[in-house]
């Protein structure tokens, strides 16, 4: 038989009861987000990870012995931040609610449904950590969820800051605006622009870009050999399933897509949530103030942060979403033709612009490739139908020409490549 509840020492002991229960439910709520990546547990403050600046290479056994010095370590800090969270609460208030009749026709309430209480509250508290692992920000100040730690976002910001992640660095691309017309290119130039170290990652990207990938692919009449039982987009087309594509909750608004491999360059650190050994946060329950009410309290700590922003691991991408968004296009993701020695052989790319502020610089790159053109207007670019760019390759003998042609518009943040090559057979 149910017992009434006794805001006493009774109500404590129940909380030593329940301690594993609610201590748990953090790491039930966040699943969808760290099963993608390396979780450390019991960590308390700092713990330094990184990796290798240079790679060494194995040579024949008879050579001289001539060590070299030793590499430095590039090291980033997984750091994890106390947390809290105290609440008081009438549980015959709540059960009122829960049951919406009057209070002499509710059940008796019960240690056991205080439980429910506190369990449910943990459930909602820790659902909030989500937004905090992508998009968090420290701030010790404030009281919000996602001022406890920085969030992957926030560390990409800050290294950008620093120069440690840029397009000079090799791990930043800077799409502009995506939709769901140009959603695909996009991706795709994300996976082509990273180091090719990067042999098998996943994508990180918020739902409402997944959503646009997903229509541009059903756009373009492919079949569902991508896509998971439901339906959905699972792996970006092109990449022989190698670049999986990832959306958490949480991760809306983030400004930035994370190409990586979660399980080995990103960390989660935690201590005083989950169960057994782990389960080393303190969880109380006891009488409030007021004699109808119950205090409950609890607390954790919780960091993220990557192994290696290096570009041998890491790309990212910054975009915006926006109906009437700044972006451009191009009609080619690459140029690949063939020609005769001595005859000079063309091809085009349409660069097309979507509320473009500004010009636009044209670059071309490798032996024997020029462009008609250097620069193109915002005027040009908005044009329908864009701005045409003939590439012209020339070779007096049989061989092959490579290189890129790109446009990049610092004001409107875009930065788009295209891959260049030319076989010219003999003549």
């Amino acid at each position: 038989m149910a017992t009434k509840i006794q805001l006493n020492e009774a109500l404590a002991q129940s909380g030593i009861r329940y301690k594993e229960t609610c201590l748990a439910m953090p790491m039930v709520m966040i699943h969808d987000s760290i099963q993608h990546m390396s979780v450390v547990t019991q960590l308390r403050g700092k713990e330094i990870q990184g990796v290798i600046d240079e790679e060494g290479n194995y040579k024949p056994y008879k050579t001289p012995w001539n060590p070299s010095d030793a590499a430095p370590l590039k090291a980033c800090i997984l750091e994890t931040k106390h947390l809290q969270y105290e609440s008081e609460f009438d549980p015959e208030s709540l059960m009122t609610t829960m049951y919406s009749k009057p209070l002499d026709k509710i059940p008796m309430i019960t240690q056991a449904m205080v439980k429910k209480i506190a369990t449910a509250k943990m459930a909602v508290i820790s659902e909030n950590l989500n937004p905090c692992i992508w998009k968090g920000e420290e701030n010790e100040e404030a009281t919000d969820t996602l001022s406890n730690f920085d969030g992957f976002a926030t560390i990409i910001g800050k290294q950008r800051a620093n120069g440690a992640i840029g397009l000079t660095a090799g791990n930043l691309t800077q799409l502009g605006g995506i939709n769901q017309y140009n959603a695909g290119v996009k991706l795709k130039m994300i996976w082509k622009r990273r180091n090719k170290k990067i042999k098998k990652a996943e994508m990180f990207l918020e739902d409402e870009i997944l959503t646009f990938y997903d229509e541009w692919y059903r756009n373009q009449n492919y079949n569902n050999a991508n896509t998971n039982t439901d339906g959905v987009q699972q792996y970006l087309l092109g990449t022989e399933k190698k670049c999986k594509l990832v959306s958490c909750y949480g991760m809306e608004g983030m400004g930035y897509i994370i190409l990586t491999d979660g399980k080995k360059n990103m960390r989660v650190g935690i201590d005083g949530i989950g169960t057994g050994e782990n389960a080393t946060g303190d969880f109380i329950l006891r009488a409030g103030n007021n004699v109808k009410t119950v205090q409950m309290f609890t607390d954790c700590w919780m960091g993220v942060n990557f192994t290696s922003v290096d570009q041998r691991f890491l790309m990212t991408a910054s975009y915006n979403i926006n109906d009437d968004s700044v972006y451009a296009t191009v009609s080619n993701e690459d140029i690949d033709v063939t020609g005769t020695a001595g005859t000079a052989k063309t091809a085009t790319v349409d660069f097309q612009g979507y509320n473009l502020t500004s010009a636009t610089t044209v670059t071309v790159s490798g032996t024997g490739i020029s462009c008609d053109v250097s620069s193109i207007t915002a005027a040009q670019a908005n044009a329908e139908g864009g701005k045409t760019c003939t590439v012209t390759f020339t070779s007096a003998a049989a061989g092959t020409l490579t290189g890129t042609l790109r446009f990049v518009n610092a004001t409107d943040d875009i930065d788009l490549t295209v891959d260049l090559k030319c076989v010219f057979g003999a003549a």
